[in-house]
């Protein structure tokens, strides 16, 4: 029987570089933003608020990568999972720390979910077009 389990982790140089990604792309579209990056536990490794950025942003941004670590899959997608599933959408809405929006995303690194990074502050689209927009730096990195 294994006793110990061992898991791979967003290093902290990688989690700056998704934070910084998402700014930058935050930047050319003109909007203020925040940015949260998680590690596998879900706990915060960057968090960054652009000046001027919604004030509630800077939560949303740690739910949306939060949720995104926790399920392995982007934010965007529970609109069209959970349409027909009230019961399922009404339970995890009221998780405090559950965001069914676009703009979190896994970051996933050999099959595995090392971690997440959370964009809020913008039009949905746009949080989802930071967001990827920094998993993709990150994979060509």
């Amino acid at each position: 029987m294994q006793k110990t389990e061992s898991r791979l982790n967003l290093s902290l140089a990688a989690a700056q570089l998704l934070a910084n990604s998402a700014i930058e792309k935050a930047e050319q579209l003109g909007r203020n933003m925040c940015i949260a990056v998680v590690d596998t536990s879900g706990h915060p490794l960057v968090t960054l608020r652009m000046p001027g950025a919604p004030l509630p942003s800077a939560e949303y941004a740690r739910k949306k990568a939060y949720t995104a670590l926790s399920f392995g899959r982007s934010t965007e997608e529970w609109k069209e999972r959970l349409e027909a599933k009230p019961v399922t959408l009404t339970g995890l809405a009221q998780h405090p720390d559950v965001a069914l929006f676009g703009g979190g995303e896994p970051v996933i690194v050999d099959g595995s979910v090392v971690g997440a990074v959370g964009v809020s502050g913008g039009a949905e689209s746009e949080d989802v077009l930071c967001a990827r927009t920094a998993i993709e730096a990150l994979a060509r990195a």
